[in-house]
């Protein structure tokens, strides 16, 4: 790792050194009565509190007013901070593993880390995504086609081949990057049917190659290829359920995990648009309305959920 003077980041603190090279070219018969309910309670998807972490301060390690949270293959978690200007690394449970800053960071907003351990974050003010090795040391800054705006909001997600998808929610556009960060082509979501016009709010990948895009405007989820062509879009409330979904999803293990407007309920659909879950996180959350908070999904079946105002980190549990 450089020291100051020799790049332009400063890297504050290494706890742990992180790991991973980068990614840049990322029955039985006759079973009694209880135990058949017993069986089928158990497929009855749920979530359940298992704690939180979080230590509240400026310094590295602390959180003061994180924005975004992600995670990595084995399950360590990355959060960006727009007041300290830190991006930070945490084992599983909240340890601190890394942090370091960049004095040019002007408003970050969003990130995402590929399979190799790079580390992706996104900044209107910059108008630009800047990528990190797994050791914080700066890579590469990725430009994107608008205007520096700290009203504006750009969203990064990550395929498994190290694609880079970085959308420009003020501009309602997509940018494609190739693993060697090459600009491929730029894409405006199209929908077929009777709502042709989307504004995405969010982005997410799955493991399906599928992009899916979150917009709250008209209350959808919306599939694409990963090079713009549209596959498929559904309501958040087509089963009739009053639902009405913010700009936070995630998707990971086959499914969709979204927070509600009022910052307080999580859904949970498969990646074809059914309804899975419907819960209610205000026990840890509070019962005030709130900002959304951003999501994570571990390869722990743990969801992470990041609780902005509260500079902390909750975890629960996926029993699906």
């Amino acid at each position: 790792m450089a020291s100051v003077g020799t790049n332009p980041i400063r890297v504050v603190t290494a706890l742990a050194t992180a790991f991973g090279a980068l990614l840049l070219p990322i029955s039985f018969a006759g079973c009694s009565h209880a135990t058949t309910e017993a069986q089928s309670t158990a497929l009855v998807p749920t979530v359940s509190y298992i704690g939180q972490w979080g230590a509240k301060g400026t310094g590295p390690g602390q959180l003061s007013d994180p924005v975004c949270i992600a995670t990595d293959s084995v399950g360590d978690t990355y959060i960006v901070d727009a007041d300290s200007h830190f991006v930070e690394k945490f084992d599983p449970g909240g340890t601190p593993l890394l942090a370091f800053e960049e004095d040019g960071l002007k408003h970050p907003q969003a990130i995402a880390v590929d399979s190799g351990g790079a580390i992706y974050v996104t900044d209107s003010g910059r108008a630009s995504a800047t990528v990190y090795l797994p050791s914080g040391d700066r890579y590469r800054e990725l430009h994107i086609r608008t205007r520096p705006s700290h009203e504006d909001k750009l969203d990064v997600a990550v395929e498994d081949d190290g694609t880079v998808h970085v959308l420009d929610t003020d501009g309602a556009k997509m940018f494609n990057f190739s693993s060697s960060m090459r600009l491929l082509e730029s894409w405006v979501p199209k929908a077929d049917g009777p709502l042709p016009s989307v504004r995405p709010k969010a982005v997410a990948n799955g493991s399906d190659g599928f992009v899916y895009l979150a917009d709250p405007d008209s209350n959808r989820i919306l599939r694409f290829t990963g090079d713009g062509h549209f596959y498929a879009a559904f309501a958040a409330d087509a089963d009739g359920t009053s639902r009405k979904l913010s700009d936070r999803i995630a998707v990971a293990r086959g499914y969709i995990f979204a927070m509600d407007s009022d910052g307080r309920a999580l859904h949970v659909f498969s990646t074809e648009g059914h309804s899975v879950l419907d819960t209610d996180l205000a026990t840890e959350l509070g019962q005030a309305k709130r900002s959304a908070p951003a999501l994570a999904v571990s390869p722990r079946k743990e969801l992470l959920v990041l609780d902005s105002p509260e500079d902390r980190v909750l975890r629960y549990r996926l029993n699906f």
